[in-house]
């Protein structure tokens, strides 16, 4: 091994796995992950997930179990909702954040431990060098697709310099890809489009970036999967290969109260478009008439108001106002020949402007943000302060924590891939010699932190002035331990501790002070 470190780690590339001293080869490592994949056929995939098994019901709520489809379109109206999309995007930026000069959201960087190795420094500076322009262009959306669907994949093409492009479009929308789990670990993927729409890929060709499933969504195929579930085996070599069920959506803890809130909004909009109508019933009196006058004075007041009408549609297509008044002449005799039966639409609303913020608020907190910030900033006026939207921020940090730890997942299993491919080793995740970091000093989490910690050192600060005042004072340390301790709620053993400075000699000032 050379004393000083390579430039370019990947001109070793023959002896790399001997220079690091760990990892597995690109020949152990493609036997034990690649291989499976091969074993994905389209019959064994369409096997799943079909409403034939009525078990599976009783493991849901009043909606029973839905098919993999039903599941991913609810999710996908929900992301066109404003509320959910935004509630989604903040969390998505609160857990990924993002360096206020470049933008960048992906660091890799090294672990302490390796700062003694030059030639892992230079692998991961290498490693930096060509991943995270690829990485940082990629994650946000990968990310907030992950938050939507509760997975979200990405193609990786890669050579023998390592992974050189990622691609995310919509032929990989998670409704397409059926991955395939072994005791919960991914080994392969069944994607439903290509030539024949039905394409098998392994784990070093489709990357995965999956949500935690917090949550259990009731859903068919999981008494066929029970079926061939051994939970007496030990060996997670002898698990079969199963296909992994739909679930770690955000959205799904809003389905009920989203679908209220789309009610109530029907309802309201249905109120007040009902309100709008103005439908009045018009008799005539044509008693006396001929049949001809009858018919003459029926047609001329039906083509008044359908003059009427045009007039006020054409107005409101154009958007012209109608700045003179329309003037239509009846001819009257004897007495009155219309009679007014109604006086136009006299519905009252029943659904409020509340009720719909209600189910809003619902929405909001199913999915851990505040309403507040989704524009509704003038609920924290009044009762949290200037600093009110701040205070709410922090509450989608819970939710942001998920988040980012799935993209570090995803990120560090396109690096293992990337090593695979340019050095010929995989490291252990125990042994990874990088270590991805995400910029969150914006996040509403680390405003919280550092808010803290200013607080802790004005207090510190307040102490030091404290003590010195008495010391100026000339109090004993019986007096500052009490001062602390009473009236600065110090414990016993910090106070005593700083009531040494009672004892200890001023420092003699220096000549000119």
């Amino acid at each position: 091994m050379a004393n000083s470190p390579s430039k370019n780690v990947s001109n070793q590339r023959g002896g790399l796995f001997s220079l690091f001293g760990s990892g597995l080869s690109k020949k152990r490592w493609e036997a034990a992950n690649l291989t499976e994949a091969d074993t994905i056929t389209q019959a064994d995939a369409f096997a799943y997930g079909a409403a034939s098994t009525t078990i599976a019901t009783l493991l849901g709520s009043s909606g029973g179990a839905r098919t993999r489809s039903q599941i991913y379109q609810t999710w996908l109206d929900m992301s066109r909702d404003a509320i959910c999309s935004s509630a989604l995007k903040l969390l998505t930026t609160t857990a990924m954040g993002g360096h206020e000069a470049s933008g960048d959201i992906v660091f890799i960087e090294k672990r302490p431990t390796i700062h003694n190795d030059p030639h892992l420094c230079a692998l991961v500076e290498e490693i930096s060098r060509d991943l995270a322009p690829l990485l940082n262009r990629h994650i946000y959306a990968l990310a907030y697709t992950g938050a939507t669907f509760g997975d979200a994949y990405a193609r990786i093409y890669s050579d023998a310099r390592g992974v050189v492009h990622l691609n995310c479009d919509e032929m990989l929308h998670p409704s397409l890809v059926q991955p395939y789990e072994r005791g919960g670990k991914t080994v392969g993927y069944a994607v439903y489009v290509g030539e024949k729409n039905f394409e098998r890929l392994n784990i070093a060709q489709l990357a995965r970036l999956k949500m935690p499933r917090v949550q259990w969504v009731p859903q068919y195929g999981v008494v066929e999967k029970a079926i061939r579930t051994a939970l007496t085996e030990d060996s997670l070599d002898n698990l079969n290969m199963m296909p992994s069920m739909a679930g770690g959506s955000l959205l799904y803890a809003a389905e009920a109260s989203y679908t209220n809130l789309n009610n109530t909004l029907f309802g309201l909009v249905a109120q007040r478009m009902n309100a709008s109508l103005d439908h009045r019933i018009v008799g005539l009196q044509m008693e006396g008439m001929t049949k001809q006058q009858q018919d003459d004075f029926g047609q001329t007041v039906v083509d008044m108001f359908n003059k009427v009408k045009a007039t006020v549609a054409e107005a409101v297509q154009s958007g012209r106002p109608i700045v003179e008044s329309i003037i239509s002449i009846l001819p009257m005799h004897t007495e009155k020949q219309l009679v007014n039966l109604s006086q136009g639409n006299t519905a009252t609303q029943t659904i409020s402007i509340d009720d719909v913020m209600l189910h809003a608020r619902l929405t909001a907190s199913a999915l851990g943000v505040d309403l507040s910030n989704l524009g509704f900033s003038d609920q924290v006026k009044g009762w949290m302060g200037a600093g009110g939207l701040a205070r709410t921020s922090a509450q989608a940090a819970e939710n942001s924590r998920i988040i980012r730890r799935a993209a570090r997942d995803f990120c560090n299993e396109v690096i293992d891939i990337h090593t695979l491919k340019r050095y010929g080793v995989v490291f252990p995740e125990a042994e990874r010699p990088w270590a991805v970091n995400f910029y969150g000093s914006i996040a509403a989490l680390e405003a919280e932190q550092q808010k803290t910690t200013a607080d802790k050192m004005n207090a510190a600060q307040t102490i030091v002035q404290t003590l010195k005042m008495l010391k100026d004072m000339g109090a004993s340390a019986e007096m500052m331990e009490s001062m602390l301790t009473t009236n600065m709620s110090l414990n016993a053993e910090q106070a005593k501790l700083f009531a040494h400075i009672a004892t200890n000699p001023q420092p003699a000032p220096e000549q000119g002070d």
